[in-house]
């Protein structure tokens, strides 16, 4: 029993690996042949990670014969044929597979391995702190208005694809007065993006990288000690468009919440700063202090105390 069992995974082994062979052989060029660009392919689950494959072959008359496409698990990836001969391979959960081309009478075959692994999986919070002092975990730190955050972090240290950058332009401010009950450490709210409004009209922030079929919450808090009636007007713009008014002026615990945000076909949200209509400050000052990006249905009263 044992050696029909090694005859069987022998013959196999052969099957699978045959062609391989052959175009390693010394002759390869004198050979038809069709190949894959990669003999390993490294993805992501999710269907934004998709890939798409094109063959390679000897020659137009090879080019134009019957070839099918397979995997060797569909549980783990997925193929979609395109009309132009390429493949577009989608994964589904963690793992190994064989991405696999053959002619249609079989003489023609050539396989790579797809290693799969987990995208990021937008679950938690995602911290962001504006200003010029450095904030520890979970906070990311956008420290001046030139800086772009590349590989944002979420609250439990998970890496995303996720980046921001500025849209336009900010000063920074350094106060060491403001408190607030928020949670957030006092030395995240003593410093802060800003504008004048009547100098700049409006700047803001560019998320992308985004996931498509998401929506995301994002949360706008900030504060100034101005005696003066300070209000920011935040709009966040994605397919949808939301838009809050927050007073900022000695502000410990108010925030601007705006649900619900799909990204766009370029899987992008801005966000947008501007002096809010009950800003009666001399300088039209508005500005963002901190900015907590949320993932759907995430409960938004164990973020806020």
């Amino acid at each position: 029993m044992n050696a029909i069992k090694k005859i069987i995974y022998f013959s196999f082994l052969v099957f699978l690996f045959g062609s391989c062979t052959d175009e390693n052989s010394n002759d390869i060029e004198d050979k038809a042949y069709v190949r894959l660009p990669k003999r390993n392919i490294l993805m992501e689950t999710d269907e934004e990670n998709a890939i798409t494959v094109s063959p390679i072959f000897d020659s137009e008359a090879t080019a134009a014969q019957t070839f099918k496409w397979s995997v060797s698990d569909e549980s783990l990836a997925r193929i979609v044929e395109n009309g132009d001969g390429s493949v577009t391979l989608i994964g589904l959960k963690p793992g190994t597979v064989y991405l696999r081309i053959e002619s249609a009478d079989g003489k023609l075959r050539y396989y790579s391995t797809v290693k799969i692994n987990q995208a990021f999986q937008f679950n938690s919070p995602i911290f962001i702190d504006f200003g010029t002092i450095q904030s520890s975990s979970p906070f990311n730190c956008m420290l001046n208005s030139s800086s772009r955050l590349a590989g944002l972090v979420d609250m439990y240290g998970n890496i995303s694809k996720y980046t921001l950058e500025v849209s336009g332009s900010f000063n920074t401010l350094d106060r060491s007065s403001h408190t607030n009950v928020l949670g957030f450490p006092d030395n995240v709210c003593f410093d802060t993006f800003f504008n004048d409004g009547i100098n700049v009209a409006s700047a803001g922030f560019v998320l992308s990288g985004l996931k498509k079929s998401a929506k995301y919450t994002l949360v706008c808090y900030a504060t100034i000690d101005d005696g003066g009636q300070t209000q920011t007007r935040y709009t966040a713009t994605g397919q949808n468009e939301k838009t809050g008014l927050l007073f900022t002026s000695r502000n410990p615990s108010n925030v601007v919440i705006l649900d619900g945000i799909v990204p766009d076909d370029n899987q992008t949200i801005r966000l947008t700063l501007s002096p809010g209509p009950d800003n009666i400050q001399w300088a039209l000052y508005y500005g963002i202090t901190v900015l907590i990006l949320v993932p759907e249905n995430y409960d938004l009263n164990s973020l806020l105390r």
